[in-house]
């Protein structure tokens, strides 16, 4: 059973993400395990196995705005890389990468970042473990195709007249230095079955984000993201495995909860392939933002998903209930030393 201290933590954190308003939402996506480096970077380095490849493109609302739509690939590599002070102990690093392009005028956000986590055993075994990161990089924005957008002197002019307004849009790249902290608890508290909990901050010092040359004064917020779940086996073939998560850009509306339930089935041992499945929801205005429908097998450690957002927010009515698709895919490699008699993972944590 899970200690009684660790049930505490999780019934607060589901409490206060129950509570806390929700009406928008920051860059998000469906498929977040696939994606592990994107929300907190004490994710870095902590999975069995000599490095993990992640990628994942999410694709939303070409239903309303075809080719205007939101379009968003990331990419991460990391490692454990060494052992820590203690033999139980070790570091983790990783880069991620992210850019998201939507509407007319192709604004376009795009990240490069490094990351770096230590991971402390709170016990002899190792099986519960504090992790704690930072994370850095740049991060770009950038107007890439001003000339198609259209602004209100342009519609009182008439056909072929030219905007004022074009000349403080600034088509070059502007961005600032993003430093990132998380911590995470992860407890192992049987022989298959693990519970974690995560939080993480970004956008200290309140870059300005404005795309104009002048007059323009956009001041991001902190971002917080908070996330707790379960990995628990049913049964010799089928693995539970809930979660809940929750975002939030400081001193705005700005906030969403999503929860989520995924099935593992071991459709066959001897071939190493299971099935996933499961269903999610993310809040929003009115009755929420979508239904979240998960896909996706596990074929030889190279782990493949699918992600597909049923919109029931107030903009169903333009898509149709058509909101975001999610294609994923990520690889854990293990590299093998053969020391004598039998060969090992190369894996510090090991």
């Amino acid at each position: 059973m899970i200690h009684r201290q660790t049930l505490r933590v999780l019934s607060a954190l589901i409490l206060v993400l129950l509570l806390s308003p929700a009406k928008s939402q920051d860059i998000h996506f469906t498929l977040k395990n696939m994606t592990p480096l994107a929300f907190n970077p004490a994710n870095t380095g902590a999975f069995y196995g000599s490095y993990r490849l992640s990628g994942l493109y999410r694709d939303q609302y070409r239903s309303v705005i075809g080719s205007a739509a939101f379009m968003t690939p990331t990419f991460s590599i990391d490692a454990p890389v060494i052992r820590g002070f203690k033999k139980t102990d070790w570091v983790g690093v990783g880069v991620f990468f992210y850019s998201d392009k939507s509407g007319t005028g192709g604004l376009t956000q795009s990240s490069f970042k490094v990351s770096a986590a230590y991971h402390l055993a709170l016990n002899k075994k190792g099986t519960n473990v504090l992790s704690i990161a930072y994370q850095t990089g740049a991060v770009q924005r950038q107007v890439k195709n001003s000339q198609d957008l259209v602004f209100e002197d342009q519609l009182l002019l008439g056909p072929g007249g030219t905007s004022m307004d074009l000349a403080i849009v600034d088509n070059m790249k502007k961005g600032f230095l993003d430093h990132v902290g998380g911590i995470r608890y992860s407890s192992k508290y049987n022989k298959t079955d693990e519970f974690y909990i995560g939080f993480s901050a970004d956008k200290f010092g309140r870059p300005d984000w404005s795309a104009l040359k002048q007059g323009g004064d956009y001041r991001l917020f902190p971002r917080v993201f908070a996330q707790a779940g379960l990995s628990r086996v049913m049964s010799n073939k089928i693995r539970f495995s809930p979660n809940i998560s929750f975002q939030k850009v400081m001193k705005t509306p700005e906030n969403t909860i999503v929860v989520q339930g995924l099935l593992d089935y071991l459709y066959s041992k001897e071939r190493e392939i299971v099935l996933k499945g499961g269903l999610g929801y993310r809040s929003g205005a009115g009755i929420g933002d979508a239904i979240q429908v998960m896909l996706g097998a596990d074929i030889k450690g190279i782990n493949v998903m699918l992600g597909y957002d049923v919109n029931i927010s107030p903009l169903s009515a333009a898509s149709g209930t058509v909101g975001g698709f999610e294609l994923a895919a990520q690889y854990i490699g293990k590299v093998y030393k053969r020391p004598k008699p039998d060969p090992i993972i190369f894996c510090p944590r090991f």
